[in-house]
């Protein structure tokens, strides 16, 4: 979704169909950008649900909230963008 989304539109538009590694290797820089991003919230995240006293079920939700959707969101998003800018459209005959 970063880095996958831009060099997927520029492809896309110039015409460009790139190969399999090249577009899922931006996919795996988007998912390594989002893993240190959530990485370095993970201490905080945890630190809020210790000051705050959750409770097992609300510290579940309050970190699935913080860290696992954005990190599917980002993920998704690369992969389909991915996927878009290696479709190739076939004539129809």
């Amino acid at each position: 979704m970063l880095i996958s989304r831009t060099v997927a539109r520029k492809r896309i538009a110039a015409g460009h169909r790139p190969t399999r590694r090249a577009a899922w290797l931006l996919v795996l820089a988007d998912a390594v950008i989002i893993g240190l991003l959530l990485a370095a919230l993970w201490m905080p995240a945890v630190t809020v649900t210790y000051v705050m006293h959750m409770s097992l079920i609300w510290t579940i939700l309050f970190l699935m909230v913080v860290i696992y959707v954005p990190a599917q969101i980002v993920l998704i998003i690369s992969t389909l963008w991915a996927v878009k800018s290696r479709w190739e459209e076939e004539d129809p005959q």
